[in-house]
């Protein structure tokens, strides 16, 4: 058996509750939401669709890190290390004499509003994503020259576009905590993935960079990577936001 502490909330109450799952091995912790549902406490609230870290619906807070409950094991959630918000460090190890460490804590994904229980409301970063505008502004007579793109620089922009929209990196960052109108590391990772695509309009990529070159933009990131580190597709955004402040520069 193991325990999963959930932080629940239904309009303005909030409050955690504790329930015992029978663990299986391989077993998610959203399979494990999906128990404690059906067997124990059907009005417990959460969003999910694929199953399989492709949608990115089901990203919450476990054990203080965001993650994909999909994704994550029960097994591998009692002994990874958790996120401290009040340190430096992107992460503090379980303390393995303390028992109550042994469980595992399920939060909603922090930097949205929660709208109940795990479930938060998307709408926020989703605005935040389209507001630097993530479509090609191609020429309407472009013909075949203009959008071929050398392989390598296809291996390049594929690191980018491989983002499912699950916000980990926006709950993770403590520049979008500070500043609700932070752009975020999602959406500056796609300014990126557009800047260098060569297909791009060259009057959107002026554009674009005279949008994220502000303090809710760019300059606006702390630069400790933490977006990187919970990153379920390896997407790199502080590096991203690096290459566009040094192209700014350039301008």
């Amino acid at each position: 058996m193991v325990k999963l502490t959930i932080r629940r909330q239904d309009g303005n109450t909030i409050w955690y509750e504790t329930f015992e799952v029978e663990e299986r091995p391989g077993m998610t912790v959203l399979e494990a939401l999906f128990q404690i549902q059906e067997k124990q406490d059907g009005s417990l609230c959460f969003r999910y669709s694929c199953r399989g870290a492709v949608c990115g619906s089901c990203a919450m807070l476990i054990n203080r890190k965001p993650g994909l409950a999909c994704r994550t094991q029960l097994s591998d959630a009692r002994t990874e290390v958790v996120h401290d918000p009040e340190s430096e460090n992107v992460s503090l190890k379980h303390d393995s004499k303390d028992e109550d460490k042994e469980g595992i804590l399920v939060e909603p994904l922090p930097n949205l509003q929660v709208i109940r229980d795990l479930i938060v409301d998307m709408d926020h970063f989703f605005r935040l994503v389209d507001s630097i505008g993530p479509w090609l502004g191609v020429p309407e007579d472009a013909g075949n020259e203009q959008t071929l793109m050398e392989p390598a620089l296809q291996m390049q922009i594929e690191k980018y576009t491989n983002c499912i929209l699950c916000a980990t990196c926006h709950g993770s960052c403590p520049a979008a905590e500070r500043d609700g109108e932070y752009l975020g590391p999602a959406a500056l990772a796609k300014a990126w993935r557009f800047f260098i695509d060569p297909r791009n309009d060259e009057e959107d990529v002026g554009k674009l960079l005279s949008d994220i070159d502000s303090h809710e933009g760019v300059w606006g990131c702390d630069v400790v990577y933490r977006c990187v580190a919970v990153c379920p597709k390896k997407v790199p955004p502080t590096t991203a936001i690096i290459k566009l402040r040094e192209k700014i520069k350039e301008r």
